[in-house]
C-alpha cells in the first residue's frame, strides 16, 4: 500500500490548496499558483461538477487535486524553488533548469520559462549542439532551432557522440546528415570545377593561358583547400570575400573583380543556403515533439 506523506518544506500550513504528485502532497497559496500559471488560474477557477455540488477538490489532504505526467516530484520541487529564489544570483543545475522549462512551458508561466531558456543560456553551462536542439524543438524555442541545427551541420560527422544522437533521434540525425552530405557533394563539385572567366578587362593582354591559368590555380590554392578543409571550412560569404580581396599573381584587378561579380550575381554560392533552408524547413516540422531519448 501506498504511504501518502506531506512534503517537508512545500506544505505550508497556511497554504489554500492540496495537490498530490506521485506520493507526496504539496499545499500552496492558490493566489500565487493562479497569478502566474495561466493553466492553474483556468484550473483553480472551475466550479464543482454537477455531479459533486458540494465536493471541492484540493480543499483538504483526503481530497488533493492529483497532478499527473508531466509532474513529478523532483520537477515540482524544481519549479517551487524558481517561485521561492527566482531572484538569487544562485542557479540550479541542468537538470534542474530543464524542470522549470518543461513545467513553466506546460503551466504557461511565461517568466518561469524565460527564466529557464537564459539560464541555459549561458556560456557557463556549455550545453551541447544536439541538447540544445533537442530542447529547442521539444519547447518550441525557436531563436535556438536555426543556430544549433547549423553548429551540427558544420560539426563533422565523427564528432557527434552517442549522447548527441540520443539526444536528437534517428530522424533528425538524418536531417543533420543528408544536409551535411548535399552541402559537401556541392563543395566538392565548386572545388573541383574552376569558374571559366568568359569576361576578361581590355587590358588583360593573355586571357585565354595566362589570366585563366592564374585564376585556376588560385581557385585551387587559395579557396578550395579552404573551402574544403576538415576541421575549420570557410564559409560561402568568407569564400567570396577572399576572393575579393585577394591578389591573384597573373590576373589583372579588373578581371578578378568582374569574375567575383559574376560569383554574386549568379548565386554561385547560394545553393548551399538552399540547402541549409531546406533542411531547416524539414526540422521544423518537428517542433513541439519529444526527440530522442
Amino acid at each position: 500500500m501506498t504511504v501518502i506523506t506531506r512534503h517537508s518544506e512545500f506544505y505550508l500550513e497556511d497554504g489554500s490548496i492540496t495537490l498530490q504528485i506521485e506520493d507526496v502532497l504539496y499545499k500552496l497559496h492558490i493566489s500565487l499558483l493562479r497569478e502566474f500559471s495561466v493553466v492553474f488560474k483556468d484550473m483553480f477557477s472551475m466550479p464543482p461538477s454537477s455531479s459533486q455540488p458540494n465536493h471541492h477538490e484540493g480543499m483538504s489532504d483526503e481530497s488533493p487535486v492529483k497532478l499527473g505526467l508531466p509532474f513529478t516530484v523532483k520537477k515540482m520541487d524544481y519549479l517551487l524553488w524558481w517561485f521561492m529564489c527566482r531572484y538569487s544570483s544562485n542557479l540550479p543545475p541542468l537538470e534542474g533548469l530543464v524542470s522549470i522549462l518543461e513545467l513553466g512551458t506546460f503551466l504557461q508561466i511565461d517568466v518561469a520559462r524565460s527564466f529557464a531558456i537564459q539560464a541555459l543560456s549561458t556560456d557557463s553551462l556549455n550545453l551541447s549542439p544536439a541538447r540544445q536542439l533537442s530542447l529547442a524543438l521539444r519547447f518550441r524555442i525557436s531563436d535556438w532551432i536555426e543556430l544549433a541545427f547549423k553548429a551540427l551541420v558544420v560539426t563533422p560527422a565523427h564528432r557527434l557522440s552517442l549522447e548527441d544522437a540520443s539526444f536528437l533521434g534517428l530522424t533528425i540525425m538524418h536531417i543533420i546528415h543528408s544536409t551535411q552530405s548535399e552541402i559537401r557533394h556541392l563543395r566538392l563539385v565548386l572545388a573541383y570545377n574552376p569558374l571559366k572567366m568568359d569576361k576578361h578587362d581590355v587590358l588583360c593582354k593573355r586571357p585565354a593561358l595566362g589570366c585563366q591559368a592564374s585564376w585556376e590555380a588560385a581557385w585551387w590554392d587559395g579557396f578550395a583547400r579552404h573551402y574544403l578543409h576538415p576541421d575549420h571550412p570557410c564559409t560561402p560569404l568568407e569564400a567570396l570575400a577572399k576572393f575579393e580581396s585577394a591578389n591573384i599573381a597573373g590576373v589583372t584587378t579588373a578581371c578578378r573583380l568582374q569574375a567575383v561579380e559574376f560569383i554574386r550575381d549568379h548565386g554561385v554560392f547560394d545553393r548551399e543556403y538552399g540547402i541549409l533552408e531546406e533542411g531547416l524547413k524539414l526540422l521544423k516540422k518537428f517542433e513541439g515533439t519529444v526527440v530522442g531519448v
